[in-house]
């Protein structure tokens, strides 16, 4: 059977329309696996809120956690975890990075988010398995 171009122009679009919709409606939060929780808070350090960077959260494995981790963009001070991007709750380990939020050029190589402000920041939390209010400040020492 041969379809004519403006039908198969039509066969074309409502494909792409149901694999949209088959693609969109399995990002919700309604997905199999662990429970996640949200968790948002501030980032300072020496004493001003952390002007742009990223936290991530990673389950301490070697503490008998699993599941998947998480993170979000720290935006003047702040972040919190998309839905999709929260945490099982339990020990962690936590991995922020944090830039000035200038635009420089180096080396011909723009870097839109600006200076590193220290080298990447490690801690460990125990998350309770709830939503979650988390404020940390980075220690003068992770300059070094």
């Amino acid at each position: 059977m041969i379809f004519s171009e403006s039908l198969q122009f039509r066969l074309r679009i409502v494909s792409a329309l149901a694999i949209t919709f088959v693609l969109t409606t399995g990002c919700d939060k309604s997905y199999d696996g662990p429970t996640r929780y949200q968790v948002a808070g501030k980032v300072t350090y020496q004493g001003q809120p952390v002007p742009k960077g990223f936290i991530r959260f990673v389950p301490d494995t070697s503490q008998g956690n699993r599941g998947p981790g998480g993170g979000a963009p720290i935006l003047d001070g702040k972040y919190a975890t998309p839905a999709r991007q929260s945490i099982v709750g339990g020990p962690h380990l936590i991995t922020i990075t944090g830039t000035d939020g200038i635009p420089i050029t180096e080396y011909e190589e723009e870097i839109p988010d600006g200076k590193q402000l220290f080298p990447a920041y490690q801690q460990k939390f125990d998350f309770p398995k709830e939503d979650t209010q988390w404020d940390v400040d980075v220690p003068e020492k992770a300059k070094e």
